[in-house]
């Protein structure tokens, strides 16, 4: 299987990604800044998931996350991989209700948001509507209970229509760490998200960790309704829902191996209790997202296949047997897709540092380097130098066409998973040589979390989007 290096490679004095030319067939003919997505990519992370995975549980299936990537053409490339799509709202809802049409197959709902309208529900309980596939017991939908009232929405709801969900708890580890490498971490205890594991002290008392009761820390209140071992007594209770699996989520871009580790023994240990306690009634055990790209190409974030043996450990180490749903949108979608820019202009500071401005701006097309600080890597596409020498080039800090001071590519710190030590982003970015007005930048791992994000900020258009097919006869597709 190809690389990320091997799919976007140097030939000589140009750049290829996914055997395209993108100076002269993407950057010269559409413009720039444009997006550029390979198909081809999309399945080899999809097939990287599932390999990882399965390799070490067998019985694992992989979910998409739709709010990372919406683009209804690389949508349709991932369903024809994937059954399983993970969504929050009712538009999302009716995307994927015309993915069922247009790939004539059934496709699965996850629902998992905070807060769920009557109308999300219900048109959650009958999809699919208007198809081929429309027999409800045919379809393998769940909604994830994140609330003791959002349990009651939902079976009102149920109890109206007449049918009976499928249902899981969405639960809250409450582990205690340093997230301040995981921003976006969810199972910590003061997290919105999910309803908490009030009583852990039976959870501390089978595990194999002699240190476990230092990051699972005694709950200090339990709230009256919103824990997970009263809602799981309430989904069984009802006679409008059926409760069959528990759901958990880490966060996104979790960039700490031990936090898998954590996450993964208490949510397993966990449903390995509720099970014993209610007769084995639960089978699917939903391990969300949260799985890391390595944005900065430095290691610093843990390998899938490192994840998948850790997470099997735990599944063995509780002795369960749980259908296992895997939801993941970043890794998918992050590495298929590169952002390609041009400078504008070039200027320097009064501290004598070189700006080149970008035709681009994170504000409307890289939200992420502002609200998680992600560091994008760009590269030099065109008028390189024969020879490429890493003692000489030129630093230059990226900064955005607005003139907000916030617009900037500005590296963030981090840590490295495996040897914990700083990964410091810098300001200024290394090239081959000095920039000019008009180079070419391309902006790697720029497939999530970006096109959703696109706005007119600032009067500015949206982005030009390109697909590269795997129809050899109409490579190049505007999206």
């Amino acid at each position: 299987m190809e690389t990320s290096k091997e799919m976007f490679r140097q030939v000589e004095d140009h750049y290829l990604f996914d055997d395209i030319d993108l100076e002269k067939e993407i950057a010269l003919p559409y413009g720039t800044p444009t997006y550029v997505f390979s198909a081809k990519k999309i399945r080899e992370n999809i097939l990287t998931l599932k390999q990882a995975f399965q390799k070490t549980y067998p019985n694992t299936s992989i979910a998409y996350s739709l709010k990372n990537n919406d683009i209804p053409e690389i949508c349709s490339v991932i369903a024809s991989e994937i059954d399983i799509f993970e969504i929050t709202s009712l538009t999302e809802l009716k995307f994927v209700e015309k993915l069922v049409l247009n790939q004539k197959k059934n496709l699965n709902l996850i629902l998992t948001n905070i807060y769920k309208s009557d109308s999300l529900i219900d048109n959650t309980i009958h999809f699919p509507r208007n198809s081929n596939t429309s027999d409800y017991n045919d379809h393998l939908n769940l909604i994830a209970i994140d609330s003791y009232q959002d349990l009651k929405n939902v079976e009102r709801i149920a109890k109206k229509v007449g049918k009976k969900p499928r249902v899981s708890i969405r639960v809250n580890p409450g582990i205690k760490m340093d997230i301040s490498e995981t921003i976006f971490a969810s199972a910590n205890i003061s997290a919105k998200c999910a309803s908490i594991i009030a009583d852990i002290e039976p959870i501390i008392e089978v595990s194999n960790d002699p240190t476990i009761s230092i990051w699972l820390p005694k709950r200090e209140t339990t709230p009256k309704n919103d824990f997970a071992e009263k809602l799981v007594q309430d989904a069984i209770e009802s006679k409008h829902l059926e409760l069959v699996g528990l759901h958990g989520h880490l966060g996104s871009q979790i960039a700490n191996i031990e936090y898998f580790d954590r996450f993964f023994e208490v949510i397993s240990r966990f449903y390995k209790l509720m099970n014993e306690k209610y007769d084995g009634i639960l089978e699917i055990l939903d391990l969300g997202g949260g799985y890391p790209v390595d944005y900065t190409n430095s290691g610093g974030v843990p390998t899938i296949e490192d994840i998948a043996k850790v997470l099997t450990k735990n599944i063995q180490n509780a002795n369960i047997k749980p259908d296992l749903i895997i939801e993941s949108g970043r890794y998918i979608t992050a590495s298929s897709g590169i952002l390609l820019s041009k400078v504008c202009l070039t200027k320097e500071n009064s501290e004598g540092k070189k700006l080149a401005v970008l035709d681009l701006s994170v504000y409307s097309d890289l939200l992420d380097v502002l609200v998680a600080n992600w560091c994008y890597d760009a590269i030099l596409m065109n008028n390189l130098p024969k020879q490429i020498d890493k003692n000489k080039g030129s630093c230059w800090t990226l900064v955005g066409g607005t003139n907000d001071t916030l617009d900037q590519l500005t590296p963030r710190s981090s840590k490295c998973s495996k040897c914990d030590d700083s990964l410091k982003g810098e300001n200024e970015r290394w090239f081959p040589k000095e920039l000019k007005t008009g180079d070419l930048l391309a902006i790697k791992h720029a497939g999530a979390y970006t096109t959703c994000f696109n706005s007119n900020y600032s009067g500015r258009p949206i982005p030009t989007r390109i697909l590269i097919t795997e129809d050899q006869t109409n490579r190049v597709q505007l999206l």
